[in-house]
């Protein structure tokens, strides 16, 4: 920030050595105070209403996915490299079979043999409901002829069709039952399946992996997978300036990867919950001397902005980069808008510099 001061510098050097200012105390005293008055303005200003990450600590980061192996399952073969860009749906690992498949043919086998009773009880159902008729046709024409029908032919008539009408009732209980126990097998059948789908880890978005520490015969472990479509920059600003962020406002900022480069972005929220507001899990009260240890420090807040790459540039900003932003904050007055100008001035000076950090 003390380097917007040079151009003042340079203009009060000239005036004096072309002689339109005399050397003197008055004059001196003078030109330091506004130089002082000058560099409090612009302190002030990145402060609160262009906060500018002094710390230069502002990192990209994204979201990422831990593929894990199942319980038990040994590693069979890794697909991917350190690093290495993968599209969404791509084959990262494979696991050692657990006879998945021989399990899948004997639960599909037994449920066609369970279709197959189905099938064949069905068909008995149909034919009880044909004999049913049949007794029931006998049964009115026997009471329709009066007292020249026999009162026995008339109870076998009887005895056979609740003896059809049971043997029906069972029928529709075994379907039942057996529908029951295909209903049983399908489930087991889904479990088979998905576990043999997750022999095959696949990639379930476009990113990035990064360091592959798993390999062949592993059963604990995973592959970090970045999903690079949803970068974000965390970048932290002094408490003060807490109440003056809002959604949606301007941000710029730089990494040390691309240097002198500046990238726009937005802010999409402001962290209200820090490490700091964390309490233990265990039950307890927390030291005093403990809670003044990590507070005594200022700690401030961090501010997530989004951004698009194509939409600056195209750059592939690597994750983990680091760097300096700042924010268009919300602003007392209007005429004060010139104030953005040293947020954006400190960010670039830090930006050019940045190609003598690597000396």
């Amino acid at each position: 920030m003390k380097e917007m001061l040079i151009p003042y510098i340079l203009i009060c050097w000239i005036l004096v050595k072309m002689g339109i200012i005399t050397w003197n105390l008055r004059n001196a005293v003078k030109m330091v105070g506004i130089g002082i008055g000058i560099l409090m303005l612009l302190f002030f200003g990145h402060r609160m209403w262009s906060p500018v990450d002094m710390t230069n600590s502002t990192t990209v980061k994204a979201p990422h996915a831990t593929l894990a192996p199942i319980m038990m399952m040994q590693v069979d073969e890794v697909f991917v490299d350190h690093n290495q860009k993968v599209k969404k749906g791509q084959l990262l690992y494979t696991q050692v079979s657990m006879d998945t498949k021989s399990q899948i043919q004997a639960l599909e086998a037994e449920k066609q043999a369970l279709s197959s009773q189905i099938t064949a009880n069905e068909a008995q159902k149909k034919a009880d409901m044909h004999s049913i008729k049949n007794i029931e046709a006998n049964y009115q024409r026997l009471s329709k002829m009066g007292s020249f029908a026999a009162e026995q032919s008339l109870e076998d008539v009887r005895a056979q069709l609740d003896t059809a009408r049971a043997r029906t009732a069972a029928v529709d209980a075994s379907i039942n039952a057996v529908q029951a126990q295909i209903a049983g097998v399908e489930a087991r059948l889904a479990t088979a399946r998905w576990q043999d789908d997750r022999k095959e880890v696949r990639a379930p978005f476009d990113g990035q992996v990064s360091i592959i520490n798993l390999s062949s015969g592993a059963i604990f472990g995973g592959i970090h997978l970045y999903d690079t479509s949803r970068k974000f920059v965390e970048m932290r600003v002094a408490d003060q300036t807490y109440g003056l962020i809002e959604p949606g406002q301007f941000a710029e900022f730089y990494v040390d990867a691309y240097p002198g480069r500046t990238f726009r972005g937005r802010v999409h929220s402001l962290r209200t919950g820090t490490g700091e507001a964390q309490v233990s899990l265990m039950p307890g009260d927390q030291h005093v001397r403990q809670h003044i240890g990590n507070n005594m420090s200022a700690h401030g807040r961090t501010v997530i902005i989004e951004f698009d790459e194509h939409m600056n540039g195209g750059y592939d900003i690597p994750i983990g980069s680091t760097g300096q932003a700042w924010i268009s904050a919300r602003k007392p007055a209007d005429f004060l808008g010139f104030i953005d100008m040293i947020g954006g001035a400190t960010m670039r000076l830090t930006a050019m510099k940045s190609y003598l950090m690597a000396l």
